[in-house]
């Protein structure tokens, strides 16, 4: 906090706001609904929809067998 109240950053830190390092190369967060592995932030929110796409398509040869 700036002592006003403000959660500014004061000195010019980093942002703690996560959207505002979104798209830097090699940024990763945990595969959603995976196993705890990391997936590029990147490559998921240039496509969310095919990415549970496949995995629930993955998911679903996995309980055939």
């Amino acid at each position: 906090m700036d002592g006003k109240g403000n959660n500014n950053n004061v000195g010019g830190g980093a942002s703690n706001n996560p959207k505002d390092n979104s798209g830097t190369k090699g940024d990763t967060m945990k595969a959603p609904g995976g196993d705890g592995s990391n997936i590029s932030r990147v490559e998921f929110e240039k496509n969310p929809k095919g990415y549970f796409s496949d995995l629930h398509a993955a998911q679903k040869d996995n309980k055939k067998n």
